[in-house]
């Protein structure tokens, strides 16, 4: 994938803003940060660069979507500060971390280099996960569908009252999967 796919700067005048003044190293680590992305061979996503409503750091954030519904199924962000990093699941619209290393939280410091091939790593893992949208359905249609990695069960979103009483879900749909292809896939399987 190219350079220039990944991690584009956000256009602060679409917001009446002022221009972005990135320091160095903020240039620095995003220079690092996408050339790292530019060998990645992962489904694309949609990624940006910016900054918090407090200005306090530069803002780079990946988000997972279900392209067919469309539907965002989360939103992860690196928070760099020059000399260490937070990252995470993105937690509200200002860009706030869940601060729990089960939602993939970590805080780290070092130079700019080693601390944007950590950023990078992290963000390809996660771009590299399979997603899937497993549906529930009665002779009404669907009534309830969950959005979950497909590696580990981690539940994204859900929508509708999943059956408490363990019944198998109709279908098991490919969202994004793990292989080099941009496209999401189309296939369609049943549980058993």
């Amino acid at each position: 994938m190219d350079v220039d796919s990944w991690f584009v700067v956000e256009d602060p005048a679409e917001y009446d803003e002022e221009p972005w003044d990135f320091d160095e190293a903020e240039l620095a680590f995003l220079a690092a940060l996408r050339s790292r992305a530019a060998a990645w061979r992962v489904p694309s996503a949609p990624s940006q660069v910016g900054r918090p409503e407090d200005d306090s750091s530069l803002l780079v954030d990946v988000t997972l979507i279900d392209s067919e519904r469309p539907l965002v199924l989360g939103e992860w962000a690196v928070h760099f500060y020059g000399t260490h990093v937070r990252a995470g699941k993105v937690c509200d619209q200002l860009h706030n971390l869940h601060e729990s290393p089960g939602l993939g939280f970590f805080h780290a410091s070092g130079p700019v280099e080693e601390l944007a091939e950590r950023c990078a790593d992290w963000f390809e893992s996660l771009l590299s996960r399979p997603v899937v949208r497993t549906e529930w359905s009665s002779e009404g249609g669907t009534y309830a569908t969950s959005w979950e990695f497909a590696d580990t069960g981690e539940a994204l979103v859900r929508s509708g009252v999943i059956p408490a009483d363990g019944s198998p879900p109709a279908r098991r749909l490919p969202v994004r999967g793990s292989r080099s292809s941009s496209a999401p896939a189309r296939s369609t399987w049943t549980t058993s």
